[in-house]
């Protein structure tokens, strides 16, 4: 174990400390990765305001203290000892998987009420050689941008239910889109697509089972709106 602790060192927050004490404007730039080429005109470009953000985290920013989760744990599920790993199983995260931030304002919806769905059904209308990469219906969604900067939005859809046996994630990411340029005071609609699979889980035996019942869908994080799914029908192996 080659550190203990993954926070910043203890110099650059106190000179972060003292140059917030000067009560004048102050912009920290954190890189997580290499900047490349073009990596100081892109950052100007966001503290200036010539670009507009719309970027979401793609992983968890879980505590920087690792003895707040055992890195020498393996265990995905929380456990007696591990209070579980990644977004699925680990909901007391630092920032989220799906955190972002904008100029602007949005509000983002379902246009669908209720949705229900037979699984038979929607098996047999698909030809795929694969099950699980058989279509699902799509999800209409509506998002409004509420302030007036011109922004991109990335709209995320996440399942979460207690059909199948346990245990349940707490959610699980199952589809994605970018809306791009939505003026102030504008709504854009997107169908974010879904596969059988999207919907499914894997069991204990490494199974991708479509099990009947009650879902809820929920839509951006933190969630602004939530959908109820059923399956009718019986349970599937999609894939073995």
């Amino acid at each position: 174990m080659d550190r203990k602790d993954i926070s910043w060192p203890t110099t650059q927050i106190d000179l972060i400390i003292k140059l917030a004490a000067l009560s004048k404007p102050l912009v920290v730039v954190v890189l997580g990765d290499m900047p490349g080429q073009n990596g100081g005109s892109a950052v100007m470009n966001v503290i200036s305001g010539a670009a507009s953000v719309a970027g979401r985290l793609s992983i968890t920013k879980y505590p920087a203290n690792y003895t707040a989760l055992p890195m020498l744990d393996m265990n995905l599920r929380s456990n007696s000892s591990s209070p579980g790993r990644t977004y699925r199983w680990y909901d007391k995260a630092v920032r989220p998987i799906g955190f972002g931030l904008h100029y602007t304002t949005f509000t983002a919806k379902f246009t669908d009420v209720l949705l229900t769905h037979n699984i038979h059904d929607m098996l047999e209308n698909c030809t795929n050689q694969y099950p699980d990469t058989c279509a699902a219906p799509a999800l209409s969604v509506a998002v409004s941008n509420t302030g007036d900067r011109t922004s991109d939005f990335v709209a995320l859809a996440f399942i979460q239910g207690e059909a199948g046996p346990k245990p349940y994630p707490h959610k699980t990411l199952i589809s994605y889109a970018k809306l791009r340029g939505i003026t102030g005071g504008t709504t854009k609609t997107a169908q974010l697509g879904l596969t059988l699979g999207n919907l499914a889980r894997v069991d204990e035996s490494g199974n991708t089972v479509l099990y009947p019942g009650e879902y809820t869908l929920m839509l951006d994080e933190p969630t602004q709106a939530e959908l109820k799914l059923t399956l009718t029908g019986s349970e599937v192996v999609l894939d073995k």
